[in-house]
């Protein structure tokens, strides 16, 4: 991490669900989030959940950083719960708090891919 950047927390009043599958084969987990179009993959549960809250954090730090988070958040029809940095800031998120659903699927093809 960069000397310019600064570490902060998001916390998202809005909800996400992802649809998540186990490889029958070798049990590796993965998943797709639909409404912030980003996808999670993971050895085991827990690399899984690990994977999911870096995508999260890569995609809000993006939004910040080419200034389109405001009007993401009115597209979801979201609001943040935590003040937002000014548009371009150079930050690293270390967390997203965003309430999520799973729906767990039993085979790759009903992962509804957009």
């Amino acid at each position: 991490m960069a000397w310019f950047t600064r570490q902060i927390t998001v916390q998202i009043e809005g909800q996400v669900t992802w649809q998540v599958v186990r490889d029958q084969r070798d049990g590796r987990w993965f998943g797709v989030c639909h409404p912030l179009n980003i996808n999670a993959a993971g050895n085991t549960w827990g690399e899984f959940e690990e994977s999911m809250k870096e995508a999260i954090a890569l995609l809000f730090e993006s939004l910040v950083e080419h200034g389109e988070l405001e009007a993401f958040l009115r597209r979801n029809n979201w609001r943040a719960g935590t003040p937002t940095p000014p548009p371009g800031a150079r930050i690293h998120i270390r967390r997203v708090e965003i309430p999520t659903a799973i729906e767990m699927k039993e085979r790759f093809a009903q992962l509804a891919i957009a």
